[in-house]
């Protein structure tokens, strides 16, 4: 369901524009054509792909690019300084509200244990709603902000009876641990690295099947380049396989992921053992799941507007897709 651009121009930040404009200095190959610019957190999806050994036989380029989260990945492929990248299930709402000219390309299924409302160690918080009142971080547009708000709702609260502090992963990492946040709302490798020092799981997306999903994202200018959008098909293709290489390998992936991120192996095992993450077509299970967190957004105010999701996912690549075993 391929959509046509939107009239409305991404309002991007001076910040990222200049961000981007650096990148673009830095990184003659994304001035060229004949490659494709990945964005990446954490280092996680050249990992993957490497691990698999999906890297093998590529015929185009690729540059990797890191970012610390889907909100500002999203804002350098609306402007064209990357070409595609792979985030949580918030930052494509926000994208849309924006007008920002990106699309859903490819979804993962089957990570609901990625995000987590953490508590520090020591804390006498032992359900959600005893953080009313309390200070939480988040960041803003995020998957885990989702998951703070649908637990919040689920423990009869809203976000007006939490003092919620928007800050970056990086910014709420070192509050956490100084002690001056009474929770934090995040995903992996976050949540690892901040479990691996005393904190505590208070609650994960276990209990709503939306947070499960991992959307790769591509921009428009990208999908309307034939020869990129035949390089962005099969890296797609690559993404599915290498992770459903991940998924039958748990072990091996463990180990990589470990690795790549610094965390305890034994933590990594854990967190994969809940979970099944496989690619699955863009159908409308996911597009309604989808719809559900924009509502979410939409009645908290956090958008301008109500939104209509189907319109930002383009289904051109399901067919790319391996069969499930």
């Amino acid at each position: 369901m391929p959509v046509k651009p939107s009239a409305a121009k991404p309002s991007l930040t001076l910040k990222a524009l200049l961000c981007c404009a650096a990148l673009l200095i830095a990184h003659p190959l994304w001035a060229a054509n004949d490659g494709l610019k990945v964005g990446d957190q954490s280092g996680l999806t050249q990992a993957l792909l490497h691990a698999a050994g999906e890297d093998e036989g590529i015929t185009y380029s690729l540059s990797w690019h890191p970012f610390l989260a889907g909100t500002t990945m999203l804002e350098a492929l609306s402007a064209g300084a990357i070409d595609v990248g792979v985030v949580g299930n918030a930052p494509p709402v926000f994208a849309q509200a924006g007008g920002y000219d990106v699309r859903i390309v490819g979804v993962a299924s089957g990570a609901q244990n990625n995000n987590a409302l953490l508590v520090p160690e020591g804390s006498t918080v032992t359900q959600v709603a005893d953080l009313k009142g309390q200070r939480v971080a988040v960041a803003k547009g995020s998957s885990g902000h989702y998951l703070l708000l649908a637990a919040l709702q689920r423990a009869g609260l809203t976000s007006r009876d939490v003092n919620i502090a928007y800050v970056s992963p990086v910014d709420a990492q070192n509050a956490f641990a100084s002690g001056k946040l009474d929770g934090w709302a995040v995903w992996y490798p976050f949540v690892g690295q901040a479990t691996s020092r005393g904190a505590r799981v208070l609650v994960d997306g276990s209990g709503w099947p939306e947070t499960g999903l991992n959307f790769t994202v591509a921009g428009l200018q990208t999908l309307n380049d034939p020869q990129r959008a035949a390089h962005l098909g099969d890296l797609l293709g690559r993404f599915a396989r290498a992770q459903a290489w991940a998924t039958a390998h748990p072990q091996a992936w463990a180990e990589v992921f470990a690795q790549t991120t610094r965390l305890p192996v034994a933590l990594v095992q854990e967190m994969l053992a809940h979970q099944d993450l496989r690619y699955v077509p863009i159908e409308k299970t996911v597009i309604n799941s989808q719809q559900h967190l924009a509502d979410m957004f939409a009645a908290e105010r956090l958008i301008p507007r109500p939104l209509q999701v189907e319109q930002i996912f383009d289904d051109r690549f399901n067919r790319l897709l391996p069969n499930p075993q």
